[in-house]
Order: C-alpha cells, then structure tokens, then sequence
C-alpha cells in the first residue's frame, strides 16, 4: 500500500504492509511501514457501532456526505471525527470496511492519505475533501 505523508515543506511517499483481522467485535486494521517498522498505524473498527479506535482516541462516524470516488472503485468512506474533539487532535479519518484508511488528517501533525498506487490528482482530491 502506498501512502503519501503530508508533514513539512515536502510531501513523502512510503509503502506499507496491511495486515487485518476480524474478531467476533472489531475488524483490525493495521499498516506498518516497509522500510521502518517502527511506524505503525493500528485501526479498530467496532463492528456495529459508528466508532473507530486510532490510538488512544474514539472517532465517531459524522452525517457529512460520504466522499466517493471511481478510481477507488465507487465505495463509499465515511468521515470520521474525535469523539471529544479538540483544536489540534487529529481528524478527519476518511475509512471504508472493505478499503481500509484512506486518509487520516492532522492539523500538527502528519497528513497520510494510503492508496494502493500512487496518483497525486486522486491525492489532492482526497485532501480536498479532508477539508472541507
């Protein structure tokens, strides 16, 4: 999995490893970079339930209008924010069952955006829609 990391006056592009999981409550969800193991990035979806786990943070699912796209095969991400949201947290998280994380936006932190090839138009699309 490619993923494009936003976070300083260039962005990097990395590749991860997917691994998933499916327990009788959460799909598992966990993306380790090829080259430095050290970064890791683990996703929990609670299986019925508009939440997600990233860290030590819940994200609940918002009403705003799911972000779709052709080039990843029409399926829908729905926008993910802090459950207890704060002006620096992290958020939005765009995510999918079947996909997986697509984005995860910080204001202070890294920006990702993990796609299965690299396509800056797709990219920035994406980023876009981050912002909205």
């Amino acid at each position: 999995m490619n993923a494009t990391i936003f976070f300083g006056s260039e962005p990097k592009n990395e590749k991860f490893y997917l691994t998933f999981n499916k327990t009788d409550n959460s799909l598992n969800y966990k993306y380790v970079n090829q080259i430095d193991s050290s970064k890791t990035i683990s996703i929990r979806k609670i299986i019925q339930s508009d939440s997600l786990l990233f860290g030590f943070e819940k994200f609940l699912k918002t009403d705003k209008e799911s972000y779709r796209n052709e080039k990843l095969n029409d399926l829908e991400f729905e926008f993910y924010e802090l459950e207890n949201s704060v002006t620096d947290g992290t958020g939005p998280i765009l995510f999918n069952s079947d996909y997986g994380l697509l984005a995860i936006n910080n204001v202070f932190g890294p920006t990702i955006i993990f796609l299965d090839e690299k396509d800056n138009e797709l990219t920035e699309q994406i980023l876009i829609a981050l912002n909205e």
